[in-house]
């Protein structure tokens, strides 16, 4: 028997501001702590395209697989929220942690200042757990240890500046026509949230799926905990992104093509897989908690202004 959680209601999505040139983006590290140089060109991108950058008291921190303790990243976190100069927040890296930050947000605070929030991979907790709390829509698929090519650069700056784009790529599972709000990212991230009060609710929304170095099995597993929680029969809509390095020790064990295609059988929404979203060279930065249109037929995502 699957379950479907019962969660709070919706709350209306909030759209941060756009950015203008000459805006201060604040610089933090909700997750892990990131190599010496690893985000040098990020920041030289970022002031390239014309921001301001003010950096977090704690940026540089490192406690075992962290990037400093929690009371110190939630400090860099809530500062830029509450600091009238900062117009958006883009994190250093992914990695590890930034689910260990939801318990301690002032979720007021946040709701009465909704800032961007860039991020990517482990972000996923981050950001999902702000939108199910406040409704605040952040941008998946940037962070500064990504150099960017031309399809990260098309997205993120559409994104940041408030203005429509669409992306046609990806291959056909199940062909149909919606429109919802985008909620997801990571896998093991998703997965994280399940059953807790940092959980999207799932009505009627686009599921966002992509991982990085788990096995076949283990992504398997992950798909069945979405699938025995309701998730997937909750959806209006799939786009399954990219599972770069999701390889097996084992040869016999299978692909995760196979696994992919296994699972994207069994849904009955319309679901696009392949799309540019994830680890690998060629991804995209999308909307967490915005309403976008998927069209399966044309393989295409489109994002509103």
């Amino acid at each position: 028997m699957k379950l479907k959680l019962s969660i709070q209601k919706d709350l209306k999505p909030m759209s941060p501001k756009p950015l203008n040139s000459g805006d201060t983006i604040g610089v933090m590290s909700p997750s892990s702590p990131f190599m010496p140089g690893a985000i040098d060109g990020g920041i030289r991108y970022l002031q390239e395209k014309g921001f301001k950058l003010k950096f977090g008291k704690h940026m540089n921190d490192a406690q075992r697989f962290l990037a400093g303790k929690d009371v110190e990243r939630v400090s860099d976190f809530m500062n830029f929220i509450r600091d009238p100069e900062v117009k958006a927040i883009v994190a250093t890296r992914g990695g590890q942690g930034s689910q260990r930050l939801l318990p301690f947000l002032d979720y007021d605070v946040i709701r009465a200042n909704p800032k961007i929030l860039m991020g990517f991979s482990d972000t996923t907790a981050l950001q999902n757990g702000l939108f199910a709390k406040t409704g605040l829509i952040s941008y998946s698929g940037y962070v500064l240890t990504i150099a960017p090519n031309p399809l990260i650069e098309h997205s993120l700056m559409s994104c940041l500046k408030g203005e429509p784009y669409h992306i046609h790529e990806g291959k056909a599972v199940h062909s149909g026509v919606v429109e919802g709000i985008l909620v997801g990212g990571n896998v093991s991230l998703l997965c994280a949230l399940i059953g807790t009060p940092y959980q999207p609710n799932f009505e009627g929304k686009i599921l966002l799926l992509e991982d990085v170095g788990v096995e076949p099995y283990n992504l398997d597993r992950l798909l069945s905990h979405l699938d025995l929680a309701g998730v997937f029969d909750q959806v209006a809509g799939i786009v399954m992104g990219e599972f770069d390095r999701c390889v097996s020790r084992l040869p016999y064990e299978g692909t995760v093509d196979d696994v992919i295609n296994e699972w994207s059988s069994r849904f009955k929404v319309p679901c696009l897989k392949d799309f540019p979203y994830g680890h690998g060279e060629r991804r995209c930065v999308l909307p967490i908690g915005k309403k976008i249109k998927l069209d399966v037929h044309a393989s295409a995502v489109y994002v509103s202004g």
